[in-house]
């Protein structure tokens, strides 16, 4: 089975076509860590009578402005969905149409979209819209995903980068935390609770059950399979922070989306428990029922894989917690020497 780095499906909104250019999706942290969700690193000086505004973003830059922002507009369908499910209001927004933006439920009253299939972000109708900081995700080469593409947007306003290659915690943390520093009140607490305790109850299980190999993959065609890399995917951070032992992909770096696996090879992915991620449907491949030992498979009902709301992942999280309580381990292919 070779390492390769592959093109993300259903990814967040890309900006143009260019070949060259792979849109790449997506942690020894402690629970302490995780528990934290994130530190104040920025400073919002309104508060205190001052009329400046300060945010330290994921690429260590900080963005200093003369007053709060008002008008923010989200360049990527990723951080676009995390900050709209953490209260942020924008007036421009991006929905590249693979069901992203519409897992968190957004109100798009009076906000412009500014994405095209086929110019990606449109730069007339952002510039329009009147954004005085723009919102964009940083990859894992530390690029924005929007405006290193598109250098005329940083003319428009300044722009704050937020990664999305993070574990789940780390991203609607930030997300919070930057909605906080605008002024807007957070309407996801609720949800953030829901999640540290369905995160309590993983946590649980996977120390009743330490053994238990888990394997997240989906179908790339019809001839192969990605088993997807710890490394890189934001969700697999979280799962192996709280201890769950996932199938590696060797020599994969934290760029590198996935290890692509030939069917017939899918029966020798060493794991106990494989999860059915990103596409659609299950597969109905013989070679498919060979790999899943004693019926320990599950496909996550979740509305994205790339709309990281404390809300939304709940939902895999919960499931997760189910699933390796009640999994035998030691039942699959050993990983080959």
């Amino acid at each position: 089975m070779t390492s390769t780095t592959l093109r993300r499906p259903a990814h967040a909104s890309h900006v143009r076509r260019h070949p060259s250019r792979r849109g790449l999706l997506m942690g020894g942290l402690g629970m302490a860590a995780l528990a934290a969700c994130g530190s104040e690193d920025s400073t919002s000086n309104s508060a205190s009578g001052k009329t400046g505004w300060a945010f330290t973003d994921d690429r260590g830059k900080t963005v200093r402005l003369a007053g709060r922002p008002q008008r923010i507009a989200f360049l990527t369908d990723t951080v676009g969905a995390a900050l709209w499910a953490s209260g942020l209001q924008p007036v421009a927004a991006t929905d590249s149409g693979q069901g992203i933006v519409p897992a968190v439920r957004p109100d798009w009253s009076g906000v412009t979209k500014i994405y095209s299939a086929d110019k990606g972000v449109r730069l007339e109708a952002l510039a329009q819209a009147r954004p005085d900081l723009l919102i964009d995700a940083v990859q894992p080469d530390g690029t924005l995903q929007v405006a290193s593409q598109l250098p005329e947007i940083s003319k428009i306003a300044p722009v704050v980068g937020l990664s999305m290659y993070r574990p789940i915690e780390t991203i609607a943390s930030t997300a919070d935390r930057l909605t906080h520093s605008l002024g807007v009140e957070l309407t996801d607490k609720a949800a953030k609770a829901g999640y540290l305790r369905a995160q309590a109850e993983l946590k649980t299980a996977l120390d009743a059950n330490p053994d238990l190999r888990v394997g997240f993959v989906f179908g790339i065609d019809k001839n192969t399979v990605g088993v997807m890399n710890p490394k890189t995917w934001a969700v697999l951070k979280t799962a192996s922070a709280l201890g769950m032992d996932l199938v590696p992909v060797p020599g994969g770096a934290d760029n590198t989306y996935s290890q692509a696996v030939s069917w017939e090879n899918v029966p020798s992915i060493p794991a106990d428990l494989l999860v059915w991620a990103v596409a659609d449907p299950l597969p109905d491949n013989p070679l498919w029922k060979r790999a899943v030992r004693a019926g320990q498979f599950w496909k996550p009902d979740l509305a994205s894989w790339y709309a990281y709301s404390w809300s939304n992942f709940t939902v895999l999280l919960d499931g997760l917690a189910t699933h390796v309580h009640s999994a035998r381990a030691g039942v699959g292919p050993q990983a080959a020497s």
